[in-house]
């Protein structure tokens, strides 16, 4: 197996914790990534991640980058890929450093990992379709705030743009959005132009042209798309160029076994702040009713559950939560969805009809 040190981005780009906010991002932009190391006097302090500050509903962008600097785990030259897997899916961030002697000398990322994607034999089973997402979408008109949104929701760096046949027509980047989003605030704020000018942006002024897979397309290929589009997610489209799906670096990364396999569950969550602890507390506690009753039907040996997370909130108040959710175990791979405004009773449902359909499919019902 190979080392992290023939995989990692070597001398990665990295920023000062003197540096602002403003300026992280514009590197960040600047050279399509979505993270920085942070360091201090020529040593490693830190990480930034763009995601987590277009998470803040308010930013200071003057603030120094220290203030918002994470702590990921870290590697070393001589780790293996499934060292680097393994903090990759239990940090749920984009890349880890590598270190020698506290000194910043690589970053393994996500992208790192599928690059090499022909190292994992699993892979070559699967399509896109049998891993990506539901879709979701912008259309032609959607205003760049609209865009912004969805994006955020579905914690993704892009968002498929449709017409109203939902054929694709083009991605909309989140750095491109929020450049403008963030770009067009300031200038509404020093008296640039008005409220109205600005609603009349539409994405199809920011939008790239289309980039995605078709449904039988083979993951090696899906893999090859995101790499030269610097892209994390990658629309689904069938042989019409209707979008049926999106798949994710996450969705690829999570079937990939690390070359050992774990006992008991994975769970991955997505869509979810920091600040939603009681939301995490309440999955995490229906998993830990779930995974006893369906191990007695389904070997759980290197399985993962995929659990996103979106919120709508209503006009009088309430939260309304949608989560879909994927399954992969050995021969298993499934999804199920559910809505509703208890994420604890949604949880529950989706468990139950896993249940169901894996004790009908093995004949133990």
């Amino acid at each position: 197996m190979k080392s992290v040190e023939e995989i990692m981005t070597s001398s990665p780009l990295a920023i000062d914790e003197e540096e602002t906010v403003s300026f992280a991002m514009n590197r960040m932009r600047e050279k399509s990534i979505a993270q920085l190391p942070i360091q201090s006097r020529g040593k490693y302090s830190g990480m930034i991640s763009y995601r987590e500050l277009l998470r803040r509903k308010s930013l200071h962008l003057n603030s120094k980058v220290r203030n918002f600097a994470m702590n990921p785990p870290v590697l070393n030259r001589k780790n293996t890929i499934k060292d680097a897997i393994d903090l990759l899916k239990d940090t749920s961030l984009g890349a880890v450093p590598v270190l020698e002697k506290d000194k910043l000398v690589g970053l393994v990322s996500r992208t790192d990992i599928i690059k090499n994607i022909s190292d994992f034999d699993e892979v070559e089973q699967f399509q896109a379709q049998d891993i990506m997402n539901e879709p979701f979408s912008v259309d032609l008109e959607s205003g760049v705030e609209e865009a912004l949104e969805k994006i955020r929701e579905h914690d993704t760096d892009i968002s498929p743009v449709v017409d109203k046949d939902q054929k694709i027509q083009g991605i909309v980047r989140l750095e491109d959005v929020a450049n403008y989003d963030i770009v067009s605030k300031e200038q509404m704020g020093s008296g640039d132009f008005s409220q109205k000018e600005r609603m009349d942006i539409s994405v199809k002024s920011l939008m790239d042209a289309p980039i995605f897979s078709y449904e039988d397309d083979n993951l090696t290929t899906s893999c090859d798309l995101m790499v030269r589009n610097h892209l994390h997610s990658l629309p689904v489209c069938n042989k019409g160029m209707r979008l049926t799906g999106v798949i994710t670096i996450d969705d690829i990364i999570s079937i990939i076994s690390s070359g050992e396999e774990t006992e008991g569950l994975l769970i991955n969550i997505s869509g979810l702040s920091s600040g939603d602890t009681d939301l995490y507390e309440t999955i995490y506690s229906m998993a830990d009713k779930f995974v006893p009753r369906f191990s007695r039907i389904l070997n759980l040996k290197g399985a993962s559950l995929n659990i996103h997370v979106i919120k709508y909130h209503s006009d009088e108040g309430r939260i309304k939560y949608s989560i879909r959710t994927r399954l992969l175990a050995r021969k298993t791979n499934l999804t199920e969805s559910s809505s509703g405004w208890n994420a604890g009773r949604v949880m529950s449902d989706i468990f139950e009809t896993y249940e169901r359909r894996v004790k009908k499919e093995s004949g133990k019902e």
